[in-house]
């Protein structure tokens, strides 16, 4: 039996048993078919179950390494083979799961780049139209994501409220509130250049060139927002800016402004797990600043040990307390303490040699 039949089996479970979104399956396809190519290339024929061994695996995470990929790129292709195999023991198509006996690279954290809220509203300013400026007051609001942007319709606008449905990952619908900036841009937008719109017709549209060279107006797509940030962030002179730098930036601000109501930015942010929403309890630049502003006070107390030596004082120098760390043009780095030191205060789990990441 050729195995791309049985992996087509596969996705066929995924899209009716396990109700996997498109874009998911569209990722499995993607990472089966470049380990299809290399056994291809290996064996010189069609690919088979018999084929599917550990031996064949192992060979092709040594290829994805020798190719110099990130670790994250790894772990994906070699994530949608092991839930392949595991699907296929169940099935008694095969008899062991081939993935089971490799050693996968390990997961590294990323630290994300979160512009500062200063940085975002200047970005506002920099908006040469409606559109634009209402595309990211939804992403630095609301903390849309691009393909949740561009699956709105005019209907799902809802005055004095925000929108009354979002469709987010997995096809799961959400009411999303707006603060009233958010919605002041949002209802010039339409008030401007969608008034006569129905309300199934999407609510932001784009102009582009179809396959017979004639010029249709039709549903934005998710690479033109891409493309509409990066044009603004060029604009406020911040090149890094990318969509989902907005969401971050909205998860951070709602973080301080709620006094570090976790529960209210996931439901906000629409996490379906909470530990994705604690990346937001990170301490930032200003955070830590003032933690360590502590140390600036002169009272070293009456006991002239606790003071700092003349050798101290010539490295910290006179302006230590007037020093700060510079972060990239627009954003600030994001320092996080070891997990098992989560509920160990700052100042403590510095004096204890903890080390912290920044970018």
């Amino acid at each position: 039996m050729r195995l791309s039949a049985l992996f087509e089996e596969f996705c066929h479970f995924l899209r009716v048993e396990k109700e996997a979104a498109p874009r998911t399956i569209e990722t499995y396809r993607w990472c089966f078919g470049d380990y299809e190519s290399f056994v291809m290339k290996q064996i010189g024929g069609t690919v088979l179950v018999t084929h599917f061994t550990a031996e064949t695996c192992r060979a092709y995470q040594y290829d994805l390494a020798a190719r110099a990929l990130q670790t994250s790129s790894i772990r994906v292709r070699l994530a949608t083979l092991g839930s392949f195999g595991k699907w296929a023991v169940r099935r008694d198509k095969l008899v062991r799961n081939p993935i089971d006996v490799l050693t996968r690279p390990r997961r590294k954290a990323r630290l994300p780049r979160v512009p500062r809220w200063g940085t975002v509203e200047r970005v506002l300013t920099q908006c040469t139209d409606l559109r634009e400026k209402a595309l990211v007051a939804l992403m630095c609001y609301g903390g849309l994501r691009r393909a949740e942007i561009v699956a709105l319709d005019m209907g799902d606008v809802a005055p004095g409220l925000g929108l009354r449905r979002v469709q987010g990952k997995g096809g799961v619908e959400a009411a999303v509130p707006l603060p009233e900036v958010a919605q002041r841009i949002l209802a010039e937008y339409i008030a401007s250049e969608r008034a006569s719109a129905a309300g199934t017709a999407p609510l932001f549209v784009s102009r582009f060139r179809a396959k017979g060279g004639q010029m249709v107006t039709g549903r934005m797509k998710g690479h033109r927002v891409w493309k509409i940030t990066k044009a603004i962030g060029a604009r406020a002179g911040v090149p890094e800016l990318h969509p989902h730098a907005f969401r971050h930036s909205c998860g951070v601000e709602l973080l301080r402004r709620s006094g570090g109501n976790l529960r209210a930015v996931q439901e906000h942010l629409r996490h379906a797990d909470i530990q994705t929403t604690t990346v937001y309890t990170r301490l930032t630049q200003s955070d830590l600043q003032k933690v360590i502003s502590a140390f600036d006070n002169n009272n070293w107390g009456e006991n002239r040990d606790s003071r700092p030596s003349p050798t101290a004082l010539k490295l910290w120098g006179k302006n230590f307390s007037n020093s700060k760390l510079v972060a990239p043009t627009g954003f600030e780095p994001v320092f996080q303490l070891r997990p098992r030191f989560r509920h160990v205060s700052p100042i403590l789990a510095w004096q204890s040699g903890v080390r912290s990441r920044h970018i």
